[in-house]
């Protein structure tokens, strides 16, 4: 299953596996460039749960 997002560049298909946003190290979402710890990007970055996070939630909102 995929989901419909609105990114910079216009609409696009986003896998639902991984959060579209990771930056490895850093959170792509974050204004700041938030620093991610391990537990967090297991939690959230790495997983289909990624859409519950309050970060990435954010950046789509900013988006819309």
């Amino acid at each position: 299953m995929n989901m419909t997002m609105i990114n910079q560049h216009g609409w696009s298909r986003v896998s639902e596996t991984l959060c579209p946003f990771d930056g490895v190290t850093t959170c792509l979402a974050s204004l700041s460039l938030m620093p991610l710890d391990s537990t967090k990007r297991k939690i959230c970055c790495g997983t289909e749960k990624f859409d519950e996070c309050p970060i990435f939630l954010a950046k789509v909102l900013r988006r819309g």
